[in-house]
């Protein structure tokens, strides 16, 4: 196709041309004589184009396909990869230990007979943590030989400290007919109109958007190279480490973005990032900013065991139903296709629905919508590799489709329309891949299905069955969600809300045409007091998208309310094109507008227009559950005084703030019929109260603005009754960051049997605003740590590199940090004083525990490694615990490459050098310290001997009593006594064990155990 230039753009009528069509049943015959229209030129699959001279390569997975491999047909078994277990066990037996009563399993049976696929498949994987598939309960509450049955009133706590925790000016349609011309019949040629600078500049941008869109070539979906590991853009694409607020919940393995912003809590996951953050990180979404939508916990699947399952029911609409592994879809005879396809929430702009009136559901803004590079295969290859039988055609056949995750109302399924599968052009298909890589968890890993042009409800995560039948599916999701139901049906219980739910009309299909302004950004300040700022421009700037594969054909912005528009220039995605006619991905635009047009309109409107020429709506259109709202987007722009320097600013304002903030220009309506959810049968205290309960004899806790009487607690507390007393009858949410972070399901318990009464609505006021002092407390530290490993808020991946025997129970283990983005070695950055929390991930939650690294303690000792010394307490049949210790044990059976999350620093003492401590935010400073310690509680007193003995400025005297069972039990001996012996005038040591050795009878210690008389 010829250039174009501007003589393209001349109007056509005043000149006259030969060109005369044929008949249309020329072309049909040329169609024909081409072979376009038989089916053999749409093959259902085939090998994918050999790459680099390897024979059988598949554009898959790795190329894992054994190289004397024979070509097979599309979709044949091939022989599966050994994924045995390590340890040669024929069969895992640790479920059958916990079911019965003469025996016991400990958590070691768990990890040594749960492959960690992870580190022995690591292509397979990314930054998802290795969970253990039980719950550290079920091994605390099983039945061993000899326990006691004990009450569940009289129950000893559990010293577990696992968590619960982004002109052209466009005549009206009544201008554009009053100015239409009578006479259509064409006339003398007549001088080409003069363009205005601004009007040639538009013409050459029009130009360019024209050559752009001549140019596209059809995408063949061809993959570009393997799925790529854990390297190159790794950390721009996701994120590595675990936050604070998923250790108390299942998801605790998964990292995720602390920019997603969390709509519905903590768990389940709805969270979407800042639009703007959204739009500036470009055209293809980061995995680690895709909106995330959940309904209940991830589920912990893996790519070596996961199976497809593909049948029919009934029965003979399938003749060959088959289980499909990973390896066989990934690198199997199935070609591998890969594009790009935009996806929202059905609830995308609920928010603003929400404002009007309350519907059913949470909000969403406009960024509940994501772009990705989706790989993966044809769900029509699939069928048809299956044995699927031709659809008669009198009847209507559906595809369903289900996840593996366990949600609340039941399985997540749901079905198309078989025949929307089967069309090549519909690109329906299973992925497996995610911008290059395998999948997020909470994008689906390993297998999701992928329906592009659809809404985001349709595309079924974690997938585990598809099946053809003659009915459509009717789960509860299918239902009862993704729907847009009349007007008038305003609540469930609508009479005739169950009719609607079930009608075929209401349910969400493809997605709507949708346009949002991004920039101007919301609270958006543009200073007015530079001269000649009025004669500036601004680039409003946006996204828009549609559904079915349809192209945003035009895309217009209105300053005066729709009087007027002008047209926005499209920016397309790389090769948008599928199939001749497809796009499934979205498109950015953007318009030129000056500052004093601005500040002069009352709203910035956008709106698109599809290939059927349909515009999006003017207004809202309200609906029960929230969904599809696509009317026009409006942003509003008023001029203000800055506070600070009283000078005038142009301001521009959302119709909603991004997640759950407050803001925008749109106002929530008085709604009468939301009901306050406070339980009005507790006491209300007011803070002034609670503080008078604040002594060992009587302490009040406030956690989530209910009150406690814990003062039965101080006596078998675990981690002793000071550090609940810290926070007795204070009103700080600290408290309650605390104890989410430590503290499991039998806390929860213990904690709600001391549940005395709520806070009042001033005390909740005073909390609110104590939650604000809390984040930029938060705030302040995270950047005087910035570039450190160890992070207040979030875990980070620690990989074993060596495990030293110290003695038969107790081990040196050596971790490595992950290196910065210039390669450097990580830095721990642990405060003399503080500790690092550790976790290990079970089906359930995590399970944290608290050591002290016994090296590095000096910067100088940083060299990208620590250094944990930790006494393992093994399952043994006599012990109270026949189980034994939790993390010790996970810890003991690791191997090297494997991993743990380590967050930090966590304590309440620093030591700030020379004598002077900070405990609990009080400066200190104690000339002589006197430690007592007892096993491996010696590491934390190691860490402040080490850091003062080093430093001969330093004149603190310390003295040590170290208590063991034996003397083969004391830890660090020989370095402890290396020091009591250079630094006699500075460190005393003195050990009690049991039993003096008889091998050593010179050996200066107390026998027996620690008392008043000895210390």
């Amino acid at each position: 196709m010829p250039a174009w230039t501007r003589e393209t753009l001349s109007p056509p009528w005043p000149r006259t041309h030969d060109v005369q069509l044929s008949a249309s049943e020329v072309y049909q015959d040329a169609h024909n004589a081409d072979g376009s229209n038989c089916l053999e030129r749409h093959p259902p699959g085939g090998l994918v184009e050999q790459s680099g001279g390897e024979t059988n390569r598949r554009a898959g997975m790795f190329g894992m396909m054994g190289p004397d491999e024979e070509d097979a047909p599309p979709g044949a078994s091939r022989p599966a990869l050994d994924y045995a277990s390590p340890n040669g066990r024929e069969s895992l037996d640790f479920a059958t230990k916990l079911k019965r009563g003469d025996t016991f399993a400990s958590v070691r049976d768990v990890k040594t007979e749960s492959p960690d696929f992870k580190t022995l498949y690591f292509k397979n994987h990314a930054f998802a943590r290795y969970v253990l598939p039980v719950s550290e309960d079920e091994i605390k509450t099983q039945t061993w030989p000899g326990k006691k049955r004990e009450d569940s009133q009289t129950r000893q706590p559990s010293s577990s400290t696992s968590a619960s925790s982004i002109s052209s000016g466009m005549a009206s349609s009544d201008q554009a007919s009053e100015a239409r011309k009578e006479d259509s019949m064409p006339k003398e040629k007549t001088a080409k109109p003069e363009l205005s600078s601004e009007h040639d500049v538009f013409v050459d941008k029009l130009l360019i958007e024209m050559e752009t869109v001549a140019a596209f070539r059809n995408n063949p979906g061809q993959p570009e190279g393997e799925l790529k590991l854990l390297d190159g853009d790794a950390l721009r694409q996701l994120e590595s480490h675990l936050s604070i607020d998923d250790q108390n919940t299942p998801d605790s393995w998964i990292p995720r973005s602390t920019e997603l912003l969390r709509l519905t809590g903590k768990h389940p996951l709805n969270a979407e990032t800042n639009l703007l953050r959204l739009f500036e990180a470009g055209m293809v979404t980061p995995t680690k900013l895709h909106y995330v939508r959940s309904h209940g916990a991830v589920p912990q699947l893996c790519w070596e065991t996961h199976q497809l399952s593909v049948y029919s029911d009934p029965s003979e609409l399938v003749a060959k139903p088959k289980e499909w592994s990973m390896d066989e879809l990934a690198s199997g005879n199935f070609k591998i296709i890969e594009f790009l396809a935009t996806f929202g929430c059905d609830g995308n702009r609920r928010k603003e629905m929400n404002m009007i009136k309350k519907t059913a559901a949470f909000n969403w803004s406009a960024a509940s919508i994501s772009t990705c590079l989706w790989r993966g295969v044809l769900v029509r290859d699939l069928l048809l590799a299956c044995g699927l039988q031709d659809q008669l055609d009198e009847e209507r056949w559906y595809l369903n489709f289900a996840g593996a995750d366990e949600p609340s109302e039941g399985p997540y399924e749901t079905s198309i329309p078989l025949m929307h599968a089967m069309n090549p052009v519909n690109d329906v298909m299973v992925v497996f891949g995610m911008n290059g890589r395998v999948l997020h968890p909470d994008h689906g890993y390993p297998l999701r299905l992928i329906i592009p042009g659809y809404v985001g409800g349709r595309q079924v995560k974690w997938l585990k069955k598809i099946w053809v039948s003659k009915e459509p599916n009717r789960s509860h999701y299918h239902i009862w969600d993704n729907r847009v139901l009349p007007t008038f049906i305003d609540s469930r219980e609508h009479p005739l809300a169950t009719a609607f739910f079930h009608h075929e009309s209401t349910a969400c299909w493809e997605q709507s045409l949708q346009s949002v302004i991004v920039k101007p950004t919301h609270d958006e300040r543009i200073p007015l007091s530079e001269e000649g700022c009025l004669e500036k421009t601004y680039v409003v700037e946006g996204y828009a998208f549609s559904g079915g594969g349809d192209r945003v054909e035009r895309v217009e912005l209105s300053l005066d309310g729709g009087k007027s528009w002008k047209y926005c220039f499209r920016r397309f995605t790389d090769s948008p094109l599928r199939h001749g006619e497809k796009y499934w991905s979205w498109i950015f635009w953007s318009c030129e507008v000056s500052i004093e047009a601005l500040i002069h309109a009352y709203e910035i409107i956008v709106r698109a227009q599809d290939s059927r020429k349909n515009y999006q709506p003017e207004h809202i259109s309200w609906n029960l559950l929230g969904m599809m709202n696509n009317a026009w987007y409006r942003v509003r722009p008023g001029v203000m005084q800055d506070e600070a320097t009283r000078l005038p600013l142009l301001h521009f304002r959302h119709p909603v703030a991004p997640g759950n903030e407050e803001g925008g220009w749109m106002k929530t309506r008085a709604n009468t019929d939301v009901k306050s959810h406070k339980n009005e049968k507790l006491m209300t205290f007011s803070l002034e109260e609670i503080a008078t309960h604040n002594t060992k004899d009587d302490a009040w806790l406030i956690l989530d603005n209910k009150v406690y009487d814990v003062t039965s607690v101080l006596s078998w507390h675990p981690g002793g009754a000071n550090a609940i007393l810290a926070y007795a009858g204070k009103a700080t949410v600290d408290v309650t960051n605390e104890y989410k972070g430590i503290h499991d399901n039998y806390a929860n318990g213990k904690r709600d049997e001391c549940l005395v009464g709520q806070l009042s609505e001033a005390g909740i006021e005073s909390m609110q605003q104590d939650a604000v002092r809390a984040a930029k407390e938060l705030a302040k530290v995270k950047a005087e740590r910035k570039g450190l490993a160890l992070q207040p808020d979030s875990f980070t991946l620690a990989k074993l590199v060596n495990k030293k025997e110290v003695s038969s129970d107790t081990r040196v283990y050596t971790f490595e940090l992950p290196r910065k983005q210039d390669r450097s070695h990580g830095i721990l950055g642990l405060p003399v004083g503080r500790h690092i929390q550790i976790s290990v991930h079970f089906k359930d939650q995590a399970v944290l525990r608290s050591y002290t690294p016994i090296r590095p303690v000096l910067p100088s000792e940083e060299d990208g490694t620590f250094d944990l010394l930790v006494k393992t307490y093994m399952p043994s049949p006599v012990s109270p615990f026949p189980p034994g210790g939790t993390v010790s044990n996970y810890l003991d059976c690791m191997v090297e490459g494997e991993e743990i999350d380590i967050r930090g620093p966590t304590g309440g003492i620093t030591y700030k050098g020379h004598g002077n401590f900070n405990i609990e935010g009080k400066d200190y400073r104690f000339e002589k310290i006197n430690l007592v310690a007892g096993g491996s509680g010696l590491t934390p007193h190691w860490q402040l001997i080490h850091a003062i003995l080093s430093d001969n400025t330093d004149q603190t005297v310390i003295s040590l009593i170290d208590s063991n069972k034996s003397y083969d039990d004391i830890l660090m001996r020989a370095e402890l006594q290396k020091y009591a012996e250079e630094h006699a005038d500075r460190f005393k040591i003195w050990h009690v064990i049991a039993q003096r050795p008889t091998d050593n009878k010179s050996f200066a210690c107390s026998e027996g155990h620690l008392n008043l008389q000895i210390m």
